[in-house]
C-alpha cells in the first residue's frame, strides 16, 4: 500500500507540462530496448523505465511550424522556452502551453534589433532569459516579462594572447549562475568556457577538456614527414557541445570528443562536473565511465551507427542525478551523483518515439522533453512505474527512512533482478542501520567492492572486539601444542630403531618408492633454489639435481595456483566473472606461454653459443616460477581479511612476487643456464619475448586461415550434395 501510494504521489505529478497538448503516442510496440550495463561491461536486459507520451509540435501550439529548433529549456515554475533557430525567434509558454512571449524583434536604447540564428537559451530562477543569439554574437538579457534588458557582446582584453588571434564570437549555449556569473560555450573555440561577470566583463576561460596525444599519435609525428605532420589533426582541447547548472552553482558540460580506439587512449571524456574554477569534480565510481553506451561498433565495423555515444546535452535533476542526451542512437543514459547508469532509454529513428536529430534535452518532475531538430517536435517521455521506484528510493534515502528505502529497493529487484543499484542500496541502508554483514552481502550482490570493504572493515572490528579474549586464548593453546609436538618428536628421533623399523627402512628402498623420495627431494630442492639461484640453477643444469618429472609438476602447481586464486581471491580485489570461470582456460593461459617461452629461447640460444638444452631450459624456467606459489597461495588468503584501503600492501607483495621469479627466471634461467653475460642474457630475454608475439601470431593466422580453408571445403560440398 506504501509503495502504491508513492508511485502514485511521484506520478501525479509527473505529467503537469505535457498532457494538454501534442499528439498522443498510444497503441504501438515500444521502439527501443531497455537496459544496463553489469560489472564486466556486459548489457544486461532491463525493463522500460521511461515510454513515449507525446509529439508537441508548433503547429500544435498555434505557433506555425517549427524551424530547425536548437535549444529547449523548462524552468522549475513549468514556464517552457524554446529557441526556434530557423524562424529567428524564442518561444515562451506556460506550464499548460498556452503561449506568453514571441520574442523576435524587441527595442533597446530606441533601437530595433532581430536575432539571427540564436541557439541557447537560459532562465534564472526568477524568470529571467539569456539568449546566445549566434550571428550576432552576443547575448541578449530579458526580464521576466520578455523585455530586453542589456545586450553582452563579444569578450575583450588588453592582454594579448588571451582571446586567440582572429577569432569571431560565436556563442552557441549558455548558463547562468546563482551569482550571476555567465558561462558560454561559443563556436569554434577550445579554449573552455568563456566566463563573463555578473555585469557582462570578460573574465576568461575555465575548463578546457584537455587533450594527451597517445603514444601511437607521439610514434607516428616523430616519423610522419614534413607535409605530413601538416595535415595532421592539432592536439587541442576538443569543444564543449552544451551545458546545465545545478542548484549549488556546479556546471554540468557535455563534449563531443572525438573517439579513438583503444590503443589511442580509448573514448575520452564526455561529461564533466566543473567548479567555478574550472575543476572536474564529476564522481566516476560506477561500473563504467560516464559515456553512454559502453559497447557500441568500432569505425571500422559495417554496422549504420558506429562509434560511441556523442552527447550534445545535459540536464540535472534532484539528488544530483542527471539526464545526457546521445545524439548518436537517440538514446537518454541518466546516472546517479556517483555515476552509476540508473538507466536507459530512446533509440534513433522516424517512428513515434524515436529520435531523428536530437538537440537538446530538458525535464520538468520527472517527465523527460528531448527536441528533435529533424522532426521540429518535442518528444515527452513519461517515467514507468519501474522509473518512479527508483525516484521513490532516491527520495526515501535522503529524507533518512532507511526502512522504506529498502522495502522500495526490493520492489525494484522484484521488477529487474540486474539492477545492482538496488542492492547497492539496499546495502546502504541495512549499512546505516549498523547491520554489518547483511550489508556486505548486498553490495557483493551488487558488485560494489569500494563499498563492501567500508562495511567489510566495521564488520571485521565488530567480530574482532566480541572475539578478542577467545582468539588470545586459542593461539596460546596453539602455541603450546606445537612446543609439546617438537618435544616429543625430538624423543622419538632419539630412540634406537629396532629390527622391525631397520625392515620397514629396507623395503622403502624399492624402486618406486626410490623414485618418490628423490621427486620429493628435487621439489624440496626448489626453496634453495630460488634463494641460491646461481649455485642452485648450476646444479640443475648438471643434472644432479632436478628432473623433468619434478618441473611438471611445479607447472601444475602453478596451474592450481592461479585456478585458486582466480576462485578465492576475497571479493574486493577479484574482478573475474566466476560463472565464467575455465580450467582448461586457466591452464592454457600457463601452459601455453610456458612452452612458447622454453621453445622459443631454445631456438634462439643455439644460434647464439647458449649451452642449455631444451630440457634445461624447461627445468630451469619451471623452478623460477616457484615464487609466485610462495607468494600468490598466501596473499589469496590474506586477501580475504583486508579491506581496500589496505589493497596497497597486497599488491606490493604480489608484485615483489613477480619480480621476484623474474630476477631468478632471469639470473639462473638464462645467465646461468646459457652461461651468459649480463648484457647477452638481456636482449636474448627480449628476443624471446619478441619471438613468442611472432609465434603467436603465426598460430592466429593458422587458425583463422584453417578456418577459411573448413569453411570453404563446407561450402562446396553443399554446393555439390545440392547439385546432384
Amino acid at each position: 500500500m506504501i509503495l502504491a501510494l508513492l508511485v502514485s504521489l511521484f506520478s501525479s505529478a509527473a505529467f503537469a507540462v505535457s498532457t494538454n497538448v501534442g499528439k498522443p503516442i498510444s497503441n504501438f510496440t515500444v521502439p527501443y530496448t531497455s537496459y544496463l550495463y553489469d560489472f564486466w561491461a556486459e548489457s544486461v536486459p532491463a525493463p522500460q523505465a521511461y515510454l513515449p507520451l507525446r509529439e508537441i509540435r508548433g503547429e500544435d501550439l498555434g505557433v506555425g511550424s517549427l524551424r530547425n529548433p536548437s535549444d529547449l529549456l523548462i524552468a522549475r515554475d513549468g514556464t517552457v522556452y524554446i529557441a526556434d533557430t530557423g524562424n529567428n525567434r524564442v518561444l515562451v509558454f506556460s506550464s499548460t502551453w498556452d503561449l506568453l512571449h514571441t520574442i523576435d524583434v524587441f527595442s533597446l536604447d530606441g533601437q530595433e534589433h532581430r536575432f539571427s540564428s540564436p541557439t541557447g537559451l537560459y532562465a534564472t530562477s526568477d524568470g529571467e532569459l539569456y539568449v546566445a543569439d549566434t550571428n550576432n554574437g552576443r547575448i541578449i538579457h530579458f526580464n521576466s516579462q520578455g523585455e530586453p534588458l542589456r545586450i553582452i557582446g563579444a569578450p575583450e582584453s588588453d592582454v594579448k594572447g588571451i582571446l586567440p588571434e582572429g577569432f569571431v564570437y560565436r556563442p552557441l549555449k549558455l548558463g547562468v549562475d546563482n551569482h550571476g556569473r555567465i558561462y558560454v560555450i561559443a563556436r569554434d573555440l577550445p579554449e573552455g568556457l568563456i566566463t563573463f561577470s555578473e555585469d557582462g566583463q570578460f573574465r576568461g576561460f575555465i575548463g578546457a577538456p584537455r587533450v594527451t596525444p597517445s603514444l601511437t599519435d607521439y610514434i607516428w609525428s616523430r616519423l610522419a614527414t614534413k607535409e605530413q605532420r601538416a595535415r595532421m589533426r592539432m592536439f587541442i582541447p576538443t569543444e564543449y557541445s552544451n551545458l546545465d547548472l545545478d542548484p549549488d552553482g556546479f556546471i554540468y558540460a557535455t563534449s563531443t570528443d572525438e573517439d579513438k580506439d583503444a590503443d589511442e587512449g580509448g573514448v575520452q571524456i564526455k561529461v564533466r562536473r566543473l567548479n567555478p574554477k574550472g575543476e572536474d569534480l564529476l564522481k566516476r565510481l560506477g561500473f563504467s565511465d560516464v559515456m553512454g553506451d559502453v559497447q557500441f561498433p568500432d569505425r571500422w565495423s559495417n554496422a549504420t551507427l558506429r562509434m560511441s555515444s556523442t552527447m550534445v546535452d545535459i540536464t540535472v535533476q534532484d539528488f544530483g542525478v542527471y539526464s545526457v542526451l546521445d545524439a548518436n542512437r537517440g538514446r537518454v543514459f541518466t546516472y546517479d551523483s556517483n555515476g552509476n547508469l540508473m538507466y536507459m532509454f530512446g533509440f534513433s529513428g522516424t517512428n513515434y518515439g524515436q529520435l531523428g536529430r536530437p538537440v537538446a534535452i530538458d525535464h520538468f518532475k520527472w517527465d523527460i522533453f528531448v527536441l528533435d531538430q529533424q522532426k521540429n517536435a518535442i518528444v515527452v517521455y513519461a517515467p514507468t512505474d519501474y522509473a518512479l521506484l527508483i525516484w521513490a528510493a532516491l527520495d526515501s534515502y535522503h529524507r533518512g527512512d532507511y526502512a522504506q528505502t529498502e522495502l522500495i529497493w526490493k520492489k525494484v529487484l522484484s521488477l529487474n533482478a540486474n539492477n545492482d543499484l538496488a542492492y547497492t542500496g539496499i546495502g546502504r541502508t541495512l549499512l546505516r542501520r549498523g547491520m554489518y554483514a547483511e550489508a556486505m552481502e548486498a553490495f557483493r550482490l551488487g558488485n560494489n567492492r569500494r563499498e563492501y570493504s567500508d562495511a567489510f572493515a566495521l564488520y571485521r572490528k565488530e567480530v574482532i572486539y566480541a572475539n578478542f579474549d577467545r582468539a588470545l586464548l586459542i593461539v596460546g593453546v596453539v602455541v603450546v601444542l606445537l612446543i609439546a609436538l617438537h618435544a616429543l618428536m625430538r624423543k622419538l628421533k632419539l630412540r634406537p630403531h629396532s629390527a622391525v623399523q631397520a625392515r620397514a627402512a629396507a623395503a622403502e628402498d624399492a624402486a618406486w618408492l626410490a623414485f618418490l623420495k628423490k621427486t620429493w627431494a628435487d621439489l624440496r630442492y626448489a626453496l634453495y633454489v630460488i634463494i641460491h639461484p646461481v649455485d642452485g640453477f648450476t646444479h640443475l643444469k648438471q643434472g644432479t639435481r632436478g628432473s623433468l618429472v619434478s618441473a611438471t609438476l611445479i607447472l601444475a602447481a602453478v596451474v592450481g595456483t592461479y585456478v585458486f586464486a582466480r576462485q578465492y581471491t576475497g571479493f574486493i580485489f577479484n574482478p573475474t566473472d566466476l560463472t565464467k570461470l575455465s580450467l582448461l582456460k586457466e591452464a592454457f593461459n600457463i601452459v601455453v606461454p610456458f612452452i612458447l617461452w622454453a621453445g622459443v629461447n631454445w631456438a634462439l640460444t643455439t644460434l647464439m653459443d647458449g649451452k642449455g638444452t631444451f630440457r634445461d631450459i624447461y627445468i630451469a624456467t619451471a623452478y623460477s616460477l616457484v615464487p609466485l606459489i610462495l607468494t600468490v597461495i598466501p596473499l589469496t588468503v590474506l586477501s580475504n581479511y583486508i579491506t581496500a584501503e589496505e589493497g596497497a600492501f597486497y599488491y606490493l607483495l604480489l608484485s615483489m612476487g613477480t619480480l621476484w621469479a623474474g630476477i631468478i627466471l632471469f639470473v639462473g634461467g638464462v645467465m646461468t643456464t646459457h652461461e651468459y653475460e649480463f648484457g647477452k642474457a638481456f636482449y636474448t630475454c627480449i628476443f624471446t619475448v619478441a619471438g613468442m608475439a611472432f609465434a603467436m601470431f603465426l598460430g592466429f593466422l593458422f587458425l583463422s586461415l584453417s578456418e577459411q580453408v573448413v569453411v570453404f571445403v563446407r561450402d562446396v560440398f553443399r554446393e555439390v550434395l545440392f547439385r546432384t
